[in-house]
């Protein structure tokens, strides 16, 4: 008999008071982290189901993540979020339009050229715009390339290595190289993460 297992990578977090009752987390307080990204605070700012960041005008947002649950190949991380405001999305390097991608980052990673298989973003994007989007990639192997665009279904160890050690989900932000950040120019625009990210898989 099958039966519907659901990850949900939204966790929330909760803190207890004196009487042992439980207490919502301060808005100012982030798992959202914003990394290697100039002119951007270290993490999301908001409440649960409704973080969101403002876009800088010069160099820019890289990376959003934040730890990642258990999951397992074959899973589905969906995304939905939106983006207001009007401005022009300009990626920092190359040709390719402005777009986010998922991301996934394996325990261990040091971030380097050595290490290509331990950070993955899906193949599939959205190009940014002001709207309301849904952005979904499952767990396997071609649907996700490498550090160097080399895709999974190549490397399939490699990437179900990183699926059983994984460390942090997210999305990156950038235009020809994927995590390489964007900006906005003639306006301001908002990046809401309204719905955060949850994952399906049917197990026997």
């Amino acid at each position: 008999m099958m039966r519907i297992a659901s990850v949900v990578l939204a966790l929330l977090l909760m803190a207890c008071n004196d009487e042992g009752s439980p207490a919502v987390s301060a808005p100012s307080v982030s798992y959202w982290k914003i990394a290697y990204s100039p002119n951007m605070p270290a993490g999301m700012s908001g409440t649960e189901s409704n973080w969101y960041f403002d876009f800088p005008n010069q160099n820019g947002v890289h990376y959003v993540y934040k730890a990642a649950p258990a999951v397992g190949v074959g899973q589905t991380i969906t995304m939905h979020f939106a983006i207001t405001g009007k401005g022009n999305f300009v990626p920092t390097e190359g040709t390719a339009t402005a777009r986010v991608r998922l991301f996934l980052q394996q325990r261990g990673d040091t971030l380097t050229a050595q290490e290509p298989y331990k950070r993955w973003w899906s193949v599939s994007y959205v190009q940014l715009h002001e709207g309301e989007f849904t952005l979904t990639a499952s767990l396997s192997p071609d649907k996700w390339t490498s550090v160097f665009g080399q895709g999974g279904a190549e490397v399939p160890n490699e990437f179900n290595t990183a699926i059983f050690q994984l460390a942090n989900v997210g999305f990156t932000f950038g235009g020809t190289f994927a995590g390489h950040g964007v900006y906005v120019t003639g306006g301001n625009a908002r990046f809401i993460l309204s719905f955060a990210m949850s994952g399906d898989a049917a197990k026997t």
